[in-house]
């Protein structure tokens, strides 16, 4: 079992991890930020330089006048002060008014405002874009407007600017200055005459109608009156009901016949108990409500076995036992229970003549009947009056907004009016705009393309730094390096074997499917006891045990430290078992195992067995013309396991159940195979595993192995499920180790750290 291992702390990302992952993501670092740096230049070439220009103008306006005693004297101008902030607003308004813009598009020409945007000569395009570059910035602190145009044609800034100035004042002058009373009053008095017409078109339209309202408030009220009207009659059906029903009730509990007249005697069934009888009873009913509702509200937050519960309990058995023998001693208290049960609305305390009381009822009845009757009609009335209204709706709504149209020109026409006679008493009102500041010359903001290409260039020079850190620290979650395997399974590692490039005349762990472990030209295999000579080499693919083959060293580094780890935990029975696995397939299992058993069949006399566990015969061993042609149970026996030997000391079989069922067979019968493995004479026993999965055997085989070592494919196998596959493992008590296959280094030679 594995010596417990301290669980390593939360790794740190080191100098080492950061040249890891800017050298494997070299190429990708430079395509982003090549990109970015193309976005730059482009933004630095042909992002488009506009050309600003400001001029500062300064309001005044007339606030007061003369009396009339002093009409001779000249008008009072004074700056704004109170009312600045709204006369300013109003002023920016109209500075930016489409008005204003359409002027100075008119002035310069749209050819020349559109030459070196869009080349048009259409005006209304001019002029947006002349309200579209202008800005304006209103003081806070004074009375005076800051005014900001651009433009990508420097010649054109000052020009336009001047000409929107030069059209605002015209514009300022022109709703500033009233007209004269004698242009305003005939259309005073046409409008006047208009606005009577339309009141009594809709008046008589209103009189047609039967409303007195305008439509919307008629419609309002009709909706209230008809909800209203609604609510009262569903009261009035429910009283119905309830009267109805609480009179039924009342008949059959005295005995009345089907048809009660109003003054017709019926006596009681039963004689009526005296009046403090009923007041007794009374308090007792009452009391066993309250105490009954006391133990409703003792329940919603405690049990019955809290103390003040059980003794409720006990009130409201002897309240109960004292109300039925009050029933008992006077039956005509049934009688009147009965009468105010029936009556579930009514509230009052019982009463001694049930013949009165249903002589009441009946009374009741019929007046809910004859109110029915009329919220019924009134109902009806209701409707029909809001059919009318919507229907005249849109007749209505068209005459009242006449109405107010012509009531609304009315009175702006009579208040320019109101002020045109009184300048014709005091003098025509002034305003006046002063230039603070003429249109400076155009400045280009070079400064925003400079921040636009700087933000690009850095931008991208950040993303490409940055994306790849996100991707190895975040959404790449596979392992890659030993020290990977350190921080995160917490097991033994034992080598890192790096991947090969395939080669005309190489070809190793990319294509290590198809190639087979021993070429078909090896012949005839000699048997143990003679000197096996090395096969001749063909100009095929190489078999791990090949001297020449690439991994070599790494399979004799990987043997040396099993080898040591065995003697560190002082493990010295033989054969030492050792089964090789993986999370995934295609992470180089058969290969491993077959370099490993080869390494370890070189240190001395002992023989070394690897044996075949795959399913899939065939597929990914090819030992002998494509085929395993020795059994494991034959590999096991001196006498039988000729056919299996590959070269010296080494032996290859597979298990001779490998089928369908061998998920199901094979636990029980290695186990049986145990005995027969640890009285042979190999020194180890390396078993070709398959990989881990929920349906694998590798976990059920896993308690009878020394040691097994976990493939891990570099890059490709995920951490989560080498961490799942690990704790698996363990939990079988085995020794586990790992190896990581066919990893790749991105560091300069000077960087990498091989240990």
């Amino acid at each position: 079992m594995n010596p417990k291992q301290a669980t390593p702390p939360a790794p740190l990302i080191t100098v080492q991890d950061v040249y890891y992952i800017l050298f494997r993501h070299k190429f990708l670092i430079g395509v982003i930020a090549g990109l970015g740096a193309i976005v730059a230049l482009l933004v630095y070439l042909f992002y488009p330089v506009v050309y600003t220009s400001e001029a500062k103008l300064m309001i005044k306006y007339v606030v007061e006048t003369k009396p009339l005693a002093e009409a001779g004297s000249d008008a009072q101008v004074t700056t704004l002060s109170g009312q600045q902030d709204a006369i300013l607003n109003a002023e920016v308004d109209m500075l930016t008014s489409f008005d204003v813009a359409e002027e100075v598009a008119k002035t310069i020409g749209p050819a020349k405002i559109l030459a070196k945007t869009t080349q048009g000569t259409n005006l209304l395009q001019a002029a947006m874009l002349v309200q579209n570059s202008l800005t304006t910035d209103p003081s806070r602190r004074g009375d005076d407007i800051r005014i900001v145009f651009s433009h990508r044609d420097p010649e054109m800034v000052e020009p336009i600017l001047n000409g929107i100035i030069a059209a605002y004042e015209n514009e300022h002058t022109e709703v500033r200055r009233p007209k004269t009373q004698d242009a305003l009053q005939p259309g005073v008095d046409q409008l006047t005459a208009k606005l009577k017409e339309a009141e009594e078109n809709l008046e008589t339209e209103r009189t047609n109608i039967g409303i007195v309202a305008p439509v919307e408030d008629s419609k309002r009220t009709a909706g209230e009156r008809i909800a209203k009207t609604e609510a009262e009659l569903d009261d009035v059906i429910v009283n119905l009901q309830a009267e109805t029903a609480t009179i039924k009730a009342m008949k059959k509990a005295i005995g009345a016949p089907a048809v009660v007249a109003t003054n017709a005697p019926v006596a009681p069934a039963e004689a009526p108990p005296s009046r403090d009888v009923v007041e007794q009873y009374n308090r007792v009913c009452a009391l066993l409500a309250s105490l009954q509702s006391k133990e409703q509200d003792l329940l919603s937050w405690t049990t019955t076995n809290n103390r003040t519960v059980q003794e409720n309990q006990k009130e409201i058995t002897n309240t109960e036992t004292q109300r039925k023998l009050l029933e008992k001693q006077n039956p005509g208290l049934l009688v009147i229970k009965t009468l105010q049960t029936a009556s579930s609305a009514s509230s009052a305390p019982l009463v001694l003549d049930p013949l009165s009381a249903l002589n009441e009822e009946t009374i009741k009845l019929d007046g809910l009947q004859a109110r029915y009757q009329m919220l019924t009609n009134l109902l009806a009335n209701e409707k029909a009056r809001a059919t009318v209204i919507e229907a005249n709706e849109s007749r209505l709504v068209d005459l009242e907004d006449e109405s107010k149209q012509y009531r609304a020109t009315v009175n702006t026409y009579r208040q320019r009016l109101g002020e045109a006679q009184l300048n014709d008493v005091l003098g025509p009102g002034s305003s006046e705009i002063k230039i603070i500041e003429k249109p400076t010359p155009p400045v280009g903001n070079i400064g925003v393309v400079k921040k636009m290409y700087q933000g690009a260039l850095f931008g991208g020079l950040a993303l490409a730094l940055g994306l790849p850190f996100l991707i190895e620290l975040y959404l790449d979650q596979s392992l890659k390096r030993p020290a990977d395997i350190q921080s995160k399974l917490g097991v033994p590692f034992f080598v890192n074997m790096p991947k090969i490039k395939t080669t005309p005349s190489l070809k190793t762990l990319k294509g290590e499917k198809k190639v087979p472990l021993l070429p078909e030209t090896a012949g005839d295999l000699p048997r143990p006891e003679a000197t096996a000579p090395s096969p001749t080499p063909t100009d095929g693919p190489l078999a791990p045990w090949d001297q020449r083959h690439a991994l070599r060293p790494f399979f004799e580094t990987l043997r040396d430290r099993l080898m040591t780890y065995f003697e560190v935990i002082n493990l010295t029975h033989k054969p030492k078992l050792v089964a090789v696995t993986s999370c995934r397939e295609g992470a180089g299992v058969t290969t491993t195992a077959a370099g490993l058993a080869s390494a370890l069949s070189e240190t001395g006399d002992g023989n070394v067995l690897l044996v075949n566990m795959n399913a899939r015969d065939g597929e990914a061993h090819h030992f002998y013309r494509g085929k395993l042609t020795c059994g494991l149970e034959e590999a096991l026996e001196k006498d039988k396991r000729n056919a299996a030997c590959v070269q010296d000391n080494l032996f290859v079989a597979k298990d001779s159940e490998v089928n369908a069922n061998l998920p199901r067979v094979l636990p029980k019968r290695f186990s049986n195979l145990v005995p027969k493995m640890r009285a042979s004479d190999y020194d180890y026993i390396i078993f070709d595993m398959p990989a881990m999965s929920q349906i694998s055997i590798t976990p059920r085989l896993a308690r009878y192995m020394d040691m097994i070592l976990l493939v891990i494919e570099s890059e490709k196998t995920d951490r989560d499920a080498a961490k799942r596959a690990t704790n698996l493992l363990l939990e079988s008590k085995s020794n586990v180790g790992v190896v990581l296959n066919k990893s790749r280094e991105y560091l300069p030679r000077r960087l990498q750290q091989d240990i």
